[in-house]
């Protein structure tokens, strides 16, 4: 399978016999997937990129049904499908989900069958999660992994009473967790702390595909390329992409952080922040948004910033836009953000 290259080129991650394997075992666990025989799962992630997050053997493994979607993955393609196959389970990135919310607030009808969904790809923010859960009737799962992990590498328990948009959940067995710093020295403090994340596994990749050196340290570790921090409870919180960090008059600007903050408005559906070059500073935060409803002025969007974070780190810019460009997998293409708004 092939990286979804949303910050780069994609690269090409072989899986083994063996870590497909493992990697199934863990999905299975009551705390991770919990998928049982009794369970149709729709899986709206595709099978190039990260094995459509190793669903297509778990499911044959637990004797459960494995629903497909084909090309039509709009709101009304899949409440259509989800109420003819009985679904229970679904399992996507989240603008999939609002495009279904969408077209049962337009319509009106329902999915009694859908008990859970599993998000992941990208960060969910707390608006959008209730939205979906209270409109679909369903439990929101989130979840973090990649195509080097085989894919999945933390997720949200199904029921745990304290599971948040900002939370991905915990590792299962078979998944170690490093923090260390710019240049891979583990922190003292691993626990309520950022740090760049590294993880080690049986199903996490040896080397990708066509590369001679290995894609890990003589320890075995991964270096992700997310920030992150773990709490006291174990629990993985993505706060970035170290990719995407924003160098501004020699300071650091963490997207991530803004995009949560914006991103929480009820009337934004999607947000992201790229650099955009600038003669002075190097580079200045530009905020990018698709509005859900378009009745916020400028201001407005970025009142919630003020005293969330620091002065500096607020977007000298709006480009409001009638739809966020996407990768294949879901995800925003921030390749294509810099390519089109990058420039000064």
């Amino acid at each position: 399978c092939f990286t979804s290259g949303t910050t780069g080129a994609p690269k090409g991650v072989t899986y083994t016999h063996r870590a497909s394997f493992l990697h199934t075992l863990r999905c299975l666990q009551a705390d991770v997937m919990a998928i049982r025989a009794s369970d149709s799962v729709l899986v709206v992630v595709p099978m190039f990129h990260a094995n459509a997050w190793g669903l297509p053997f778990a499911l044959p493994a637990a004797g459960g049904r494995l629903v497909l979607p084909g090309r039509h993955t709009d709101g009304a393609s899949l409440a259509r499908l989800i109420a003819t196959a009985e679904v229970t389970v679904g399992v996507a990135v989240p603008t999939v989900w609002l495009g279904v919310a969408e077209h049962l607030e337009a319509t009106g009808e329902t999915l009694p069958s859908l008990q859970r969904i599993i998000v992941g790809g990208s960060p969910l923010a707390p608006a959008p999660m209730e939205r979906i859960e209270r409109v679909l009737g369903v439990t929101v799962q989130t979840s973090w992994g990649m195509t080097e992990l085989s894919p999945s590498g933390t997720v949200a328990p199904p029921h745990d009473p304290q599971r948040t948009a900002a939370v991905s959940g915990r590792p299962a067995i078979g998944v170690d967790l490093l923090l260390t710093d710019a240049d891979g020295v583990p922190l003292p403090q691993q626990r309520d702390t950022e740090g760049h994340l590294r993880v080690r596994g049986a199903a996490v990749v040896d080397r990708y595909f066509g590369h001679d050196a290995p894609a890990t340290d003589a320890d075995g570790w991964f270096a992700t390329g997310d920030l992150a921090r773990i709490d006291a409870h174990g629990n993985l919180i993505i706060t970035g992409r170290a990719k995407d960090l924003i160098k501004s008059g020699g300071e650091w600007i963490n997207p991530a952080e803004i995009e949560a903050v914006v991103g929480a408005l009820p009337q934004v559906s999607l947000a992201a922040v790229i650099g955009r070059q600038d003669a002075k500073w190097g580079e200045r935060p530009l905020l990018l948004v698709e509005m859900q409803d378009d009745a916020l002025s400028d201001d407005e969007l970025l009142a919630p910033l003020r005293g969330r974070v620091a002065s500096w780190w607020i977007p000298d810019a709006i480009v409001r836009l009638p739809a966020m460009p996407l990768a294949p997998t879901g995800k925003i293409d921030k390749n294509s953000l810099r390519s089109q708004y990058g420039s000064a």
